[in-house]
């Protein structure tokens, strides 16, 4: 097999894997470009085979795994990479890794580390092999343009957990920080806050009491720690009825904090199927 530049220029004392690869260099830097300009595709391997970027190559003919082109693919690839960076960068007890990682579920994080180990990725230690190094190395680089601004590791995969796109997280999140400059200055209102890392929306009422004007929250509704975007969700749909939120304030003073419970699950649904309204 024909050496490639980097291969026979670069020396190294450490642990190789492979054919002798370079751990330090990321995954896939031995394959051929063969796209009309150099750089593109279609990516050559060692056995000719062809490739439309690394992360094919990578899982495809690295992993086995089917269709490269599935939607979900470089969630899962993200995941493997932040994984990776967790076991790469410190120790992490086993604990910390299962409820940080996994939601406490310790079966799939068995599952995930003897898979990581299958692959030749971690060693039985959980430190990470010459070529888990490389596979870092490479899932860090070919990130998109938009995925490179976040952070890898445990920041990532708590960003990413669940089946929202991050994006639309992100985006979420900048409408809220946005559109709460007009709703801090309303007299009673609602507001996005977290309980020990519980995403929550809470009603603060506004009263002036004989010594001094007092906010109390009257109202909350709290979400599983990674159902943020849930919880964003839910607040900008109350955004867009904040003229209401003063009525909704004298509801739950006159009647408790389950009448505004079921009003607003009523209204919630008030919506969700128009086709019954014109069949009527």
């Amino acid at each position: 097999m024909v050496r490639t530049y980097f291969e026979s220029t670069l020396r190294w004392d450490g642990e190789a894997y492979g054919n002798g690869r370079h751990p330090d260099l990321p995954w896939g830097y031995w394959l051929t470009s063969s796209g009309n300009v150099h750089g593109e595709p279609p990516l050559v391997d060692e056995d000719g085979r062809q490739w439309s970027s690394v992360r094919e190559a990578f899982w495809s003919g690295r992993l086995g795994f089917p269709d490269f082109h599935y939607r979900w693919v470089d969630a899962v690839l993200g995941f493997m990479m932040s994984y990776l960076a967790v076991h790469d960068s410190r120790f992490v007890d086993q604990q910390e890794r299962i409820r940080d990682i996994f939601l406490g579920d310790g079966h799939l994080d068995q599952f995930f580390s003897a898979f990581m180990i299958t692959a030749g990725f971690m060693k039985a230690n959980q430190d990470l092999t010459p070529e888990g190094r490389a596979v870092l190395a490479m899932l860090i680089a070919t990130r998109s343009q938009e995925e490179s601004q976040d952070d890898v590791g445990l920041p990532w995969i708590s960003a990413n957990r669940g089946f929202i796109p991050h994006r639309n997280r992100t985006k979420a999140a900048d409408m809220i920080a946005e559109r709460e400059i007009v709703a801090s200055r309303m007299k009673n209102r609602f507001a996005a806050d977290s309980i020990d890392d519980c995403p929550v929306v809470k009603l603060v009422s506004f009263k002036v009491t004989d010594e001094i004007p007092l906010r109390s929250t009257i109202w909350s509704m709290s979400w599983e720690d990674g159902d943020r975007y849930a919880r964003d969700a839910f607040y900008l749909w109350l955004l867009e009825r904040i003229d209401r939120w003063d009525e909704w304030t004298m509801m739950v003073e006159a009647r408790g904090t389950r009448a505004l419970t079921e009003h607003i699950m009523k209204l919630a649904f008030t919506d969700r199927f128009p086709s019954v309204d014109r069949a009527a």
